[in-house]
């Protein structure tokens, strides 16, 4: 018995093992180092880490490239992306894309969360429809993502300083938000499931 289940499995390892060699590490193994800042399964637990999980695909693969080729500041990422191909990048994508969206829930004061959906409907309603729910390959998600993390983007997109720039609509409606009203306009968008 033991003769014949040792011929079996040495007859079925060249076959694994160039299956493998073709495919490369699957998507679930390629995406296991995201976890450690963005959270179990694309999950945010920390205060200034966007959550990944149910991105729009392919808007996640261009920001990944985008890290790998020193065109999006980062702190971190940049660093990370470099260790990936592209198409390992786009196979993270894929997998963090097919995971549901969960918010994360932060406690706020509902004066402003109120003054941020004021602020959303006058200024951003139009590209981040259904309050921020709305993605595609250019608008990221940003409905329920973590407070801290989308003050800290918007007041580093309303100094202009975000690379790349963010496009000309949104520059031109942040410079219209007054920099205080931004905490505002987070806390409405962390809120929203």
């Amino acid at each position: 018995m033991k003769k014949l289940l040792f011929l079996f499995v040495c007859a079925a390892l060249p076959s694994l093992s160039l299956k493998s060699l073709a495919s490369g590490p699957s998507a679930e193994a390629l995406s296991l180092p995201c976890n450690g800042c963005h959270g179990p399964d694309g999950v945010s637990q920390g205060a200034s880490i966007p959550s990944i999980a149910g991105l729009n695909a392919d808007y996640m693969a261009e920001v990944m490239v985008q890290f790998k080729e020193g065109r999006r500041s980062a702190t971190i990422m940049n660093r990370i992306a470099k260790g990936y191909r592209d198409y390992e990048l786009r196979k993270i994508a894929r997998y963090f894309a097919a995971k549901d969206w969960r918010t994360v829930r932060s406690a706020q004061l509902e004066e402003l969360v109120a003054r941020g959906h004021q602020l959303h409907e006058q200024y951003c309603a139009e590209c981040h429809e259904d309050s921020g729910r709305y993605q595609d390959k250019d608008v990221p998600r940003i409905a329920g993502q973590r407070h801290n993390y989308l003050k800290t983007q918007l007041e580093i997109y309303h100094e202009g300083k975000e690379q790349p720039p963010q496009p000309s609509d949104m520059a031109e409606k942040l410079a219209e938000i007054a920099k205080d009203d931004l905490p505002a306009l987070g806390a409405f968008y962390s809120t929203v499931e």
